[in-house]
């Protein structure tokens, strides 16, 4: 029988009923590789980040950060990306709102949390959110009464009012809104 030896750097070995683990090769960053080298790890992260969705630039730095980044390496990875094109928080915000209009059935106040949220500047939210009117909120909540009046339907009247309206409130539209929808589908 052939026996491996194996060195002791390799072996887990076994100290007062703990099993302590060998050090395992250090990283790049760790071994004190240059600056360049950290950085282009910082931007290689930051592009496998936007490969799966795109983030706001706040979104960016709070995972470059909990990556061990530094704070400078993530600036200029942030500068990068902007001068790119590929962080552009106005048109994420555009996005968003459309998204969460649209697919979520938010209101204005639900918009609004859901773009705070995603780390969206309060000046953008509320420049998207003027652009983002009544008629457009009114739309949603309609398309939103429709689809739950499908499952509520053998519910008395009194408890599909109260059900919806807890609803809507709860995705942030407004009073008005909810009294005019409410008033045209019932």
């Amino acid at each position: 029988m052939i026996s491996r030896s194996r060195s002791k750097a390799s072996c887990p070995q076994k100290t007062h009923g703990i099993i302590v683990l060998p050090q395992r090769q250090m990283r790049s960053k760790e071994k004190g590789l240059t600056l360049q080298g950290s950085q282009a790890d910082a931007k290689t992260y930051a592009l496998k980040l936007l490969s799966f969705r795109s983030r706001s630039r706040k979104e960016l730095q709070y995972r470059l950060k909990k990556k061990g980044f530094s704070t400078e390496q993530i600036d200029v990875t942030i500068l990068f990306l902007e001068r790119a094109g590929l962080i552009n928080d106005e048109n994420l915000a555009a996005e968003l709102l459309r998204y969460s209009s649209e697919r979520k059935s938010l209101g204005a106040k639900g918009i609004k949390a859901f773009l705070v949220k995603r780390g969206i500047d309060k000046e953008l939210i509320h420049k998207a959110l003027t652009a983002h009117t009544q008629d457009i909120e009114e739309e949603s909540a309609k398309r939103f009464v429709e689809k739950k009046l499908k499952t509520l339907r053998n519910y008395p009247e009194e408890v599909i009012k109260r059900r919806l309206l807890g609803m809507l409130q709860r995705r942030g539209f407004s009073t008005e809104v909810i009294r005019k929808v409410m008033h045209l589908s019932l």
